[in-house]
């Protein structure tokens, strides 16, 4: 992990968060994504592609070799946990985990995670609900917000990982306490804006917000 610089594994995260979530990810996905220039994307790209961690396939698409999928997932599991470290240990508010977890993955010592291992050793999911890689189980069925049954109670189980890369989402998340763990309904609307209720309020969330909310029927 030590060989990749800080912009070639937060590169790697990133591509592989989308890939889980997205499936198909392309170069200008990746460059929304981390907020960057194209051509500074494209550069890590390339260094990431030289040590043979990413490729593209017959469509263009962005792919993890073999190489690159265990790094990747390793580094995963390593900003997951910090991301449960800070939030559970270091009290940082939940809006800016990921960010600051980003930082800290390329630089902290193996000794460093070992202890975060040791002191989030009960957590199996990351604070925004997603699984935390060699430590989760197959838990109860979810469904994203989009496909819930209409006046059903919701637990919010997770949020899409791409979210954190858009702060704009994560602040209208944390606005509106849509949270992993809160309880929503779904509330039929004949104008299709996607509305849900929380703490007995309305809510307004959107086609894109629905379909990145996953919930699990009470």
């Amino acid at each position: 992990m030590t060989r990749l610089s800080p912009a070639e594994l937060t590169c790697l995260i990133a591509l592989a968060d989308l890939a889980d979530d997205q499936g198909h990810v392309f170069v200008d996905n990746l460059v929304r994504c981390l907020d960057g220039e194209p051509a500074h994307v494209l550069s890590v790209l390339h260094q990431l592609s030289k040590r043979t961690l990413v490729q593209s396939n017959a469509q263009g698409a962005l792919e993890l070799t073999a190489l690159g999928s265990c790094w990747a997932r390793q580094a995963q599991i390593r900003h997951r946990l910090l991301e449960r470290f800070l939030l559970d240990v270091v009290g940082v508010p939940w809006i800016f985990v990921h960010r600051e977890a980003l930082r800290l993955t390329s630089v902290v010592s193996p000794l460093f995670i070992e202890r975060v291992a040791e002191l989030t050793r009960h957590a199996t999911v990351c604070p925004h609900g997603n699984p935390i890689p060699g430590r989760s189980t197959n838990g109860a069925y979810e469904c994203p917000v989009s496909e819930a049954p209409f006046g059903q109670r919701c637990r919010l189980a997770r949020i899409a990982e791409w979210v954190c890369y858009e702060p704009h989402l994560l602040q209208r998340l944390w606005s509106n306490e849509l949270v992993p763990g809160r309880t929503l309904v779904r509330v039929p609307d004949p104008l299709h804006q996607w509305v849900v209720q929380v703490n007995e309020r309305p809510l307004v969330v959107g086609k894109r917000i629905a379909e990145m909310l996953y919930v699990v029927v009470d």
